[in-house]
């Protein structure tokens, strides 16, 4: 496993990207999950993908298809929720 460690403020774009989820519930009551991805420079959101649930693999697909645009980035800033600390996006990474 990848060891976590402190990232110091981004300087320049596509230095850093940070990725939450945010949640929201449908009319008709069901939840959904945005993932949102930030560069944390330009503070400019480069995806939001939005469906009824996210897994690690489907956030590793999102980073790429960003860096297949923008490059790679050098850091991800995540807190410590299930789809980020599980065996997808250690291996992306």
């Amino acid at each position: 496993m990848l060891e976590r460690q402190l990232l110091a403020l981004a300087d320049r774009p596509n230095q850093t990207w940070s990725m939450d989820f945010v949640m929201d519930s449908l009319s008709n009551g069901r939840r959904i999950k945005c993932l949102t991805v930030l560069d944390d420079f330009t503070k400019g959101y480069l995806d939001i993908p939005v469906a009824l649930g996210i897994s690690g693999e489907q956030v590793c697909r999102s980073l790429d298809a960003v860096a297949a645009v923008r490059g790679y980035q050098k850091a991800v800033r995540a807190d410590q929720g299930l789809e980020f600390t599980g065996k997808a996006l250690d291996q992306w990474s």
